[in-house]
């Protein structure tokens, strides 16, 4: 049986759902899409002879909404969709070349982005920090295994209907079924642990 990929402009949209006074009226709906100036990326350091160096995979493919629901921000939550044929390398300390051939290696090796064309996010609770900011627990899906992680989120302040949203979240790749990449006999090696950067802007919807 032939079986045709997902087309990659469809992926399942977001919902990013968190609890502010400066976002809006209750009930409004957002959504999240790329653009010029949104970034979500993956952080891994290297280990060995480039133990000094990190590489920054970015996505430029994902899609996403938000709900705010500031009666119950318990049960608010998060979804998010990205494409991981969308990652490239942004490395400075590599020429294109190089850069090209990380991000190749990551998306066949690391994700397996044939076999499995989309990385999720779902939620499961959303609780206020004691300052500002929230933090947001949930199950990455990753090459078809899911995790519990936990997300810092930052939400801005509402302008022209639209704020942005700044946030980390620390993984840990062996819990995915992937090992740290090596090379040069293990010479030069990538640390379990990884950190996924995300700096989007949630608009509100018509």
């Amino acid at each position: 049986l032939l079986h045709r990929r997902p087309n990659r402009s469809n992926i399942v949209a977001s919902r990013f759902v968190l609890r502010s006074e400066a976002m809006a009226e209750p009930g409004t709906l957002y959504k999240i899409e790329p653009s010029y100036d949104s970034t979500i990326a993956i952080e891994v350091t290297k280990t060995g002879l480039l133990r000094r160096q990190r590489h920054v995979l970015v996505f430029d493919k994902f899609a996403g909404s938000l709900h705010y629901a500031p009666e119950d921000p318990g049960s608010s939550r998060v979804e998010l969709t990205i494409d991981p044929h969308s990652l490239s390398c942004r490395d400075k300390w590599l020429n294109p070349r190089k850069a090209r051939k990380v991000a190749e290696f990551t998306r066949v090796n690391v994700l397996a982005a044939e076999r499995y064309p989309e990385i999720r996010f779902l939620s499961q609770a959303v609780t206020a920090k004691p300052l500002r900011g929230f933090v947001v627990e949930g199950r990455l899906s990753l090459r078809n295994v899911e995790c519990v992680v936990r997300a810092n989120v930052m939400p801005g302040p509402l302008s022209n209907g639209r704020f942005q949203i700044d946030a980390d979240a620390p993984v840990r790749l062996s819990l995915f079924g992937i090992e740290p990449p090596k090379s040069l006999l293990g010479l030069i090696g990538t640390k379990d642990d990884a950190m996924v950067h995300l700096l989007v802007w949630a608009s509100a919807t018509v």
